[in-house]
Order: C-alpha cells, then structure tokens, then sequence
C-alpha cells in the first residue's frame, strides 16, 4: 500500500484563498480576470488595473498597391460547387464595372455578412473609393492568385460562398 506524505493531505485539506505569483513572463496582471473565492480584508481593496494599450488601427494603405495577374474585371460564370468557407466572400477591384457591381450588391452582401478583398488597388484614391462605396463592408487587401488556382477564377467582381460563385 503506499503511503500519502502527511504535508499533502493536510495540503489537501485547508482552503486555497490566494494565489502568490512566482514568476510572470506574460507582461500582463491576471488579478483583474479572476474571482476572489472567498471575501477577505484585501477585497476589499481596488485592484489595480493595466493601463489600456492604444487602439491601433489597421491601415490598408500600407498593402498597397495590390495585384492579381491571373484575374481581370468582367462577367464570370455562375458555378455551383461546394467551398469550404466560414463566411462568404466577395472580390471587387477598382475598376468601374467591380464599383457598379459593389454598390447594386451591396446590401445582399451585408446580410450575408460577407467580407470583401480587394484584389486590384494601386493608390490610396482607389482605396478610399471602394470604401466609400462599400459603406461599412468589411475590406481587406490581398491578392486573389491563390483563389483563382484553387477554384478556376479568371474574372471578378465575384460573391463567393460555401454553394459556389455568384457573379
């Protein structure tokens, strides 16, 4: 039979109310996030709070500009096919029929929740063009070679979803 040092079981038995840091490397106070578990005297005492880092905003101009060879504005095909997507999808660039198409589509986009890419921007106009446009959509900037490898994309504006592409 083995034999429980007595140090553990009376370990065992007297309540855990504080927790004593050893070492940190995290850079960030836990105390804030945790319950007390039971009430006592330093309780009552505030907690001392980090100080809030500064928002950064994420600034788009600094990806510009962005282009994608292999994909030219135009009318695509409608395909049905299943994609492995967690939201839809949808590819503009600056040119004027992907503008039209943003703005006549542009509802629809919100309620599926979509996200757009922008795959073709060169100046920081054409980037404050499109946002304009999208009025609140979220953008992101990125090159769509690795969508038109994928799933045969030769042309866009497009809505792409986990049935298939909308164009």
């Amino acid at each position: 039979m083995r034999r429980v040092p007595a140090m553990l079981c009376l370990m065992a038995s007297v309540p855990c109310t504080a927790l004593e840091v050893i070492r940190d490397a995290g850079g960030e106070p836990i105390a804030p996030y945790l319950m007390r578990l039971t009430p006592r005297a330093e309780a009552l005492r505030p907690i001392r709070t980090p100080i809030a880092r500064p928002y950064r905003s994420y600034s788009l101009i600094k990806h510009l500009p962005i282009r994608s060879p292999s994909l030219t504005p135009g009318l695509g095909e409608a395909r049905e096919m299943p994609i492995r997507l967690l939201q839809p999808l949808f590819l503009v660039g600056v040119d004027p029929h992907s503008l039209q198409w943003l703005e006549a589509n542009r509802e629809r986009l919100k309620q599926v929740n979509a996200i757009g890419m922008l795959v073709q921007a060169e100046t920081k106009h054409e980037l404050n063009a499109v946002s304009e446009i999208a009025q609140g959509l979220p953008l992101i900037l990125a090159s769509g070679e690795a969508f038109a490898a994928e799933i045969g994309l030769r042309h866009y504006p497009v809505l792409i979803t986990r049935k298939g592409i909308a164009p």
